[in-house]
């Protein structure tokens, strides 16, 4: 619909359509398009801010220094959460395998379903599928899931996913462009805030519980 409207004139053209670009500068920079020949559309999103409220409460930093002393506290966090949605299934991004593997051993719920590696799609599909009010943990699914409806009506953020500065490919698009990284983090917030929300009459409450999030919305409010 927006390339009918906005490039019918143009005889050849290449379109990239996506949610979470965050920003379009650095995007063309990245896949290397000449600026000048680019032209960026922006369209507010369709989906009522007041279906997808967003709490921050933070249990505090989730830091490589400082996680082992905010994780007791995650965990009594994310229990008063979940018994507050007693009867809603829901999702807990963790971002990292032993986050994920620390809620699962101290929360004890019959609700939780972690899913990560081999037998992530069969976990998400039982979830899916269930009948009763479960609830997935998960490091890895930020994109690509689908969660409408009554699949997930709350979702806890437990971790600003910040990228993983042991990998050499991470530290040279951070040399190269100083924008990356942040740009990275923000996408990623924003797609698993996105795995809730799916359309115009879904509902959902995202929690947000790491401290660092004060950090990042701070430095990326034009992104936000």
């Amino acid at each position: 619909h927006y390339a009918k409207e906005y490039l019918l004139n143009f005889a050849d053209y290449v379109i990239f359509m996506s949610a979470t670009i965050i920003s379009h500068e650095g995007f063309i920079q990245s896949i290397g398009l000449d600026k000048n020949e680019t032209i960026s559309i922006k369209e507010a999103s369709p989906f009522p801010i007041e279906n997808r409220p967003i709490l921050y409460s933070p249990a505090g930093s989730m830091s490589a220094k400082n996680i082992d002393n905010t994780l007791p506290i995650l965990v009594g966090m994310v229990k008063t959460i979940i018994n507050a949605h007693k009867k809603e299934k829901g999702i807990i991004h963790t971002h990292n395998i032993r986050i994920a593997n620390y809620l699962k051993d101290n929360l004890k719920s019959r609700r939780i379903i972690v899913a990560y590696g081999s037998q992530r799609e069969h976990l998400l599909n039982k979830h899916i599928n269930s009948n009763e009010p479960t609830i997935l943990i998960s490091p890895s699914m930020s994109e690509g899931v689908d969660l409408r409806g009554k699949q997930s009506e709350f979702q806890i953020l437990c971790k600003v996913p910040f990228p993983y500065l042991g990998d050499k490919v991470i530290r040279k698009k951070m040399n190269k462009w100083k924008w990356w990284y942040n740009t990275q983090t923000v996408r990623t917030i924003v797609q698993s805030i996105g795995r809730s929300i799916r359309s115009e009459n879904d509902k959902a409450v995202t929690y947000i519980l790491d401290k660092d999030w004060e950090r990042i919305s701070s430095n990326c409010k034009d992104y936000f």
